[in-house]
């Protein structure tokens, strides 16, 4: 594929005016301060409080409205057994957001993000029982999970208000992401302050970084219907650059937002030749998922439960399976648990065979505020693998693993300038 260089897309942004404002979930996430704010959602969903264009700020009568949003973790990964291995790397995301009124009725919402991910090497980091794209354009990944791209986002939408209960919207992305799934597990607020990707990823919400994606979307109360073309391609080993847009896989996703606790989606798609590997293969996926909060005296609870389907087309291989179940309950400013048990259906984690596998993830995060929206968190996970006899020759009896890591978050607490 024809690649770009980092100067070149410089020149691109001054050009574009840069990508599109961050969609919510029908979650909340508290901050530091105990204040709640929106949960941040990258997929195009765009539910809550039936408007969603980011952070849930209204655009101003008259200018730019600008807000930034980062979290940075560096983290101390140790996986275990003859498969395992240890790392020291740094993961997370910066996001910029920028909204506007065109006119009384139509909005702009524009969105940045990058991703120190690019910088952590082609290998990325050890995560037992994760599979996914190559990572050096000639070996599949296995039991690693690949850095992301230096730029994961830049969108461009425009919303348009028929009503007060009824409107349609365009979105852009080089990159972006395409409406399948839940929210990408680190924009969920039951996911997003887990230092590792859940091994689930590959079959509910890796659509977060397309090279190329045109949304058309319309809702109407609490409904959303969604229909977009992709490039079906996963990105290559080269992760400081952008890639041609080829436009030739389709997704359809419905959303119902259906109180202010639970929103539910279901959503297809037919992706053409996602693995640079495997060229001349073709995938149909199904996703069905919940997301769910609920406040309690001690606390509140943050959940997303999620099933994802693949099946490679004129394949006589079975369709592959995983199931999510995501926690993170957060007591108050200074303490938070996660807790995510996964059950995958792989055929990639050994040759020519398939396997239920399990992760059970458990841990804890204390937080630090430093002020000025700012907040330092120290956690610790233990993951549990469970594998089947079969794989045990491979992995050991007990393939487990310890991340332990620093979270650095700056949060969109309030608008930025207007400019």
């Amino acid at each position: 594929m024809s690649r770009f260089t980092t100067a070149s897309l410089a020149a691109l942004m001054a050009l574009s005016a840069a990508p599109t404002f961050a969609q919510t979930t029908a979650q909340t996430t508290q901050d530091s301060s105990g204040h709640d704010t929106s949960g941040m959602d990258m997929s195009g969903h765009d539910m809550q409080n039936h408007d969603m264009s980011g952070m849930d700020m209204s655009p101003p009568k008259s200018g730019w409205n600008i807000m930034t949003h980062a979290v940075l973790n560096f983290v101390a990964d140790d996986q275990e057994g003859p498969r395992g291995g240890s790392k020291a790397f740094a993961e997370g995301m910066f996001m910029v957001m920028a909204s506007r009124a065109l006119n009384d009725s139509t909005d702009l919402d524009l969105q940045l993000m990058l991703s120190p991910d690019a910088f952590m090497g082609k290998s990325g980091y050890p995560l037992l029982l994760q599979t996914g794209e190559t990572a050096d354009g000639v070996h599949h990944l296995t039991d690693a999970q690949h850095a992301h791209e230096l730029f994961m986002g830049m969108t461009a939408k425009v919303t348009h208000h028929f009503d007060a209960d009824t409107r349609g919207f365009v979105l852009v992305g080089w990159p972006g992401e395409y409406g399948f799934g839940p929210t990408a597990f680190m924009h969920r607020a039951s996911g997003e302050n887990f230092p590792t990707a859940p091994i689930s990823h590959h079959w509910l919400d890796s659509g977060h970084i397309s090279m190329g994606v045109v949304t058309a979307g319309f809702a109407r109360g609490p409904l959303q219907i969604e229909v977009t073309q992709f490039t079906g391609r996963e990105p290559d080993q080269h992760r400081y650059d952008l890639e041609t847009p080829d436009l030739n896989s389709t997704a359809l996703r419905l959303t119902w937002a259906v109180n202010d606790r639970l929103t539910a989606q279901t959503s297809w798609a037919r992706q053409i030749s996602p693995e640079q590997l495997s060229p001349e293969e073709n995938v149909q996926r199904r996703s069905v998922s919940f997301d769910y909060n609920q406040p309690f005296k001690a606390g509140t609870l943050y959940s997303t439960l999620a099933y994802g389907y693949k099946e490679v087309e004129h394949s006589t291989d079975k369709p592959t399976e995983a199931y999510l179940f995501e926690n993170t309950f957060k007591f108050n400013d200074k303490w938070m648990a996660l807790g995510r048990y996964e059950r995958v259906y792989n055929n990639e984690l050994v040759h020519d065979s398939a396997y239920w596998v399990a992760q059970t993830e458990i841990g804890a995060i204390r937080t630090f505020n430093l002020g000025h929206d700012m907040t330092l968190g120290l956690g610790l996970v233990r993951q549990f693998n469970t594998v089947p006899d079969a794989l045990k020759p491979v992995y050991g009896d007990h393939p487990n693993g310890t991340v332990a890591f620093l979270q650095f978050k700056l949060h969109p607490m309030s608008p930025g300038m207007t400019m």
